[in-house]
């Protein structure tokens, strides 16, 4: 093998691979990022044998060749590389040397026969959507995701479309609920789970990038294409919870909020909550205003009134500070609309004109 490419194109594809990498003492190739040509290009293949990742970049190709570098090194390596634009790429046995008009490194290499082909998955139609589009619904969601692995199916972001319904992305952690609806109808799409760490690392790779994305799955994986990368995922099996029935339908009490507001006077709560993020609200007193509690034993005490639109019942409850603050961001309009069922039930935050994304939290056990 011998390759020449830009420095540029070269990092941005080693640092995109680094993170796929698998640390299984048993199978030690799932360290290394898979190096060859194809189709005049240069590609770098990761995999950890849940997740897998293929990147291309243009390169002027003057002897072919497959080489297995540790990633880490390459990675680490060209991180604190300063020297020329264009990059010689030599393959020497297994080896890797990499040299410029000034310098000459050589990087210790693995055989590539052990290392795993990334599967061609053959699903259905395959979907086209906007990247961005789709990174803001899995924004707009994946905080709510279970971080425990216990059960699977609430530990990722579910999709779902069909004909009569729009492209919807939800997660929950039974202890709060997060969705978002996107005006995008495919009616062959059906539902699919994409697992926690999958969906972060969606995130690292296709944020702030242009174009649209072309997802294509089965029962068992997805792959995701955009420009020169693929991006492949094993989903969750099992079944996501049918939270439809327990979106509340019919409230007691309601506040309006400015938005920016609404945020500064959690951020201050915050800072007196307790260890376990308390935060009592009051509502119902005054049309004009609610009011928000933080105490904690060892920092202070803080309370605040804050301007609001409120009518119903007269309520006094204690939420996880946290839990109400990471959904904010996912709410567009400037005014928060607050839905009380009622005391000991969940709570339901949207934005005032905007329907596309609902949040439901439950109260905490103060007992």
């Amino acid at each position: 093998m011998k390759i020449i490419c830009l420095k540029n194109h070269l990092k941005e594809a080693i640092n995109l691979c680094e993170r796929i990498t698998g640390k299984n003492l048993s199978l030690p190739i799932l360290s290394n990022i898979l190096i060859f040509d194809e189709n005049k290009t240069l590609k770098f293949v990761a995999t950890n044998l849940e997740l897998g990742i293929e990147v291309e970049i243009p390169a002027k190709i003057e002897k072919k060749g497959k080489l297995a570098i540790p990633a880490d090194i390459i990675n680490n390596f060209l991180t604190n590389f300063s020297g020329d634009e264009n990059i010689t790429f030599e393959s020497q046995n297994n080896n890797l040397l990499i040299s410029t008009s000034n310098s000459s490194t050589l990087i210790k290499g693995q055989p590539t026969e052990d290392f795993p082909i990334l599967p061609k998955i053959k699903g259905g139609n395959p979907v086209l959507i906007p990247v961005d589009d789709f990174i803001l619904g899995l924004k707009s969601v994946w905080y709510a995701c279970s971080v425990s692995n216990i059960k699977p199916e609430i530990s990722s972001v579910f999709l779902c479309s069909n004909k009569n319904t729009p492209l919807v992305f939800t997660a929950t952690d039974s202890f709060r609920l997060a969705e978002k609806k996107l005006d995008y109808s495919f009616p062959e799409f059906g539902s699919l789970l994409i697992p926690l760490r999958s969906v972060v690392e969606i995130l690292r790779i296709f944020d702030g990038r242009e174009g649209k994305i072309k997802l294509t799955f089965d029962k068992n994986q997805i792959s995701i294409e955009l420009e020169n990368i693929r991006f492949i995922s094993r989903l969750t099996e099992g079944v996501f919870p049918d939270y439809q029935q327990i979106i509340p339908k019919k409230f007691v009490a309601e506040a309006v909020v400015d938005k920016n507001v609404f945020i500064n006077s959690l951020r201050t709560a915050g800072i007196f909550s307790g260890k376990l993020n308390e935060l009592n609200i009051e509502i119902g007193s005054d049309e004009r205003s609610i009011i928000l509690k933080a105490a904690s034993a060892d920092v202070g005490e803080h309370v605040n009134k804050i301007p609001a639109k409120v009518s119903g019942e007269e309520l006094k409850m204690v939420f996880n500070h946290k839990y109400i603050f990471d959904c904010l961001t996912s709410i567009f309009s400037s005014k928060i609309l607050l839905r009380f069922v009622g005391e000991g039930k969940p709570l339901l935050l949207t934005g005032l004109d905007d329907s596309t994304f609902q949040y439901l939290v439950m109260p905490m056990n103060t007992l």
